[in-house]
């Protein structure tokens, strides 16, 4: 499933050159070593306020994109795109036990998600359809394992399984978590367990 990126934004290093303008203009005007200590120790204090300060934004931002993860139900699943369907079922694995939970690349041969449980590490296909899925997703995840040293391999989707999809996966010892299941996930997620 291809996936979309974000530009990284450029840096900007406004505050350093300010820093350096304020030594400078300390310096140039010929004031003591005392003022300059003092210019350096409240540009440290205003440093670490700003750090601070980006540390808890950034922390509110993950507890409030928590929070609308866990506010989510089923209907609001449907109208994801795959991408998006992808990540939350990242999380919600992350909330499951699941550790080392990451998307793969941008063209994953049939493994979207790998995440560890128990010693174990997991293959997952992530299957966002209004339709069945059928056998392909099972055979795709299964063929996959391989290549990203996986030993179980694991389907999630919101929708439905069909026979010989679930007759594959059986005989491959690969685990299927339909829209039912899924629902459990979430149920379970939203309460935060």
């Amino acid at each position: 499933m291809p996936r979309r990126y974000r530009r990284r934004r450029k840096r900007n290093n406004g505050t350093f050159i300010l820093i350096v303008l304020l030594l400078i203009a300390a310096v140039g005007n010929g004031k003591s070593a005392q003022t300059l200590q003092q210019v350096l120790v409240a540009l440290l204090l205003l440093a670490a306020l700003v750090i601070a300060a980006i540390f808890f934004f950034r922390m509110w931002q993950r507890q409030r994109e928590l929070q609308r993860l866990r506010a989510l139900e089923m209907v609001d699943i449907d109208v994801m795109d795959g991408l998006e369907f992808e990540k939350f079922v990242a999380k919600v694995m992350a909330s499951r036990g699941f550790t080392k939970v990451r998307l793969t690349e941008r063209y994953d041969y049939g493994v979207d998600i790998i995440a560890h449980k128990d010693g174990v590490r997991w293959g997952v296909q992530v299957k966002h359809y209004s339709r069945m899925v059928k056998v392909e997703a099972v055979r795709q995840v299964v063929t996959a394992l391989n290549k990203y040293k996986c030993q179980r391999a694991m389907v999630v989707t919101n929708s439905t399984f069909s026979r010989p999809a679930k007759v594959l996966a059986e005989t491959n010892d690969c685990v299927l978590i339909g829209k039912d299941e899924l629902a459990e996930w979430i149920i379970a997620f939203q309460k935060g367990k």
